[in-house]
């Protein structure tokens, strides 16, 4: 496996970990909405992050084929988002739209902080 198919791999599994810490919120609070606006939030995160590494992987093969790809990259990403955003719109009682957002930003926010853990975790190793 390549470096960015680990990456990609490592960043799925630490989402997956939080949605389901996020579900599980949800179940045992008195006010779920916001817990499962978040956990929808994050699943659709994880969905931007994997069309990121199918990007990046046609982009690469593309470059190798000497090929020129037309890809609706970033719009569909933001097409994605809005989705989310009109989900929690339609269903304001089960989905807070500020978990939403926040929730959007999870894979983001994993990828700023992990590497500072993967680095100290390598300079210990030396």
């Amino acid at each position: 496996m390549n470096d960015i198919s680990v990456l990609v791999k490592r960043y799925a599994i630490y989402t997956l970990i939080i949605m389901v810490i996020l579900v599980v919120t949800a179940l045992v609070t008195s006010e779920p909405a916001f817990f499962t606006g978040m956990a929808l939030g994050t699943s659709f995160s994880l969905v931007n992050l994997l069309s990121t590494y199918f990007q990046v992987k046609r982009l690469g093969k593309s470059v190798t084929d000497r090929k020129f790809r037309i890809s609706v990259g970033t719009l569909g990403r933001m097409i994605i988002v809005v989705f989310a955003l009109v989900i929690a719109q339609q269903f304001p009682h089960v989905f807070h739209l500020t978990g939403v957002i926040i929730g959007l930003a999870v894979t983001y926010i994993i990828l700023l902080i992990d590497p500072i853990f993967h680095n100290k975790a390598f300079a210990l190793k030396e």
